[in-house]
């Protein structure tokens, strides 16, 4: 069996100190390092974005954050426990407010008027990352959910840390910022937890589902940021 189709209990087995979201990870390498190496990230860390590619791309994210609440309010429908019902509060607030107070200052700043913002259309493979999340969400699990959310915000904390070292500036510098706050973190360590802790418990199919949700979540993702870049 290749190392890429291991399934959780053996590579619990080869790995002692392994768990389901280093599995999750490890199942999907290929893509989770297309994703944190893609042209963006390096766009990003170099300083060489161009300006009307961030703006598609911040035109873009702002759709999906708009979706990312209705995922996350997915997930407070179907969390049981208090403690993961007022995290989740927690992460539908900091999107509905800091985030959208970044889009909404920023978007002053580089010119994009309000209608033209409302008018914005995500057409062709850019869609995949916002129609398949909010459908895992309608129809999935708990786990699920948690599961194609951490793909993501794993993700971004990731390379937005590697960015950090680098000479970013303005508004680009300002998203990476956003992405290395105390409460993202904090987000991004309680998927981490919950994700662990439930996948660990749950069936191998279960298992299998969610190694699945992990790789298209990322390749929505490679997607998602390639379009920004098309008719370039």
């Amino acid at each position: 069996m290749s190392a890429s189709n291991k399934d959780f209990s053996k590579f619990c087995l080869e790995n002692t100190e392994g768990n389901f979201v280093e599995w999750l990870r490890y199942r999907n390498l290929t893509s989770w390092e297309r994703m944190i190496y893609h042209r963006f990230t390096r766009d990003v860390e170099q300083n060489t974005m161009p300006k009307h590619v961030f703006k598609k791309y911040l035109q873009l994210e702002h759709n999906f954050v708009r979706s990312a609440i209705t995922i996350f309010a997915y997930a407070l429908a179907k969390a049981t426990s208090i403690n993961d019902q007022n995290r989740l509060i927690a992460i539908l607030s900091a999107l509905g407010n800091e985030q959208d107070d970044y889009f909404r200052k920023t978007f002053i700043s580089i010119g994009v008027r309000e209608n033209e913002q409302i008018e914005f259309k995500i057409v062709g493979k850019a869609r995949l990352l916002r129609d398949g999340a909010v459908k895992i969400a309608q129809t999935g699990s708990f786990l699920e959910i948690l599961t194609i959310m951490l793909a993501a915000e794993w993700m971004y904390l990731t390379w937005c840390e590697r960015a950090s070292s680098c000479n970013v500036t303005g508004p680009v510098k300002q998203w990476v910022e956003l992405h290395l706050t105390t409460d993202f973190r904090k987000q991004v360590s309680w998927l981490q937890k919950r994700t662990n802790e439930l996948g660990a418990k749950a069936s191998s199919d279960l298992q299998e589902v969610c190694a699945q949700h992990f790789k298209n979540m990322l390749n929505w993702e490679i997607a998602f940021h390639h379009f920004p870049y098309e008719n370039l």
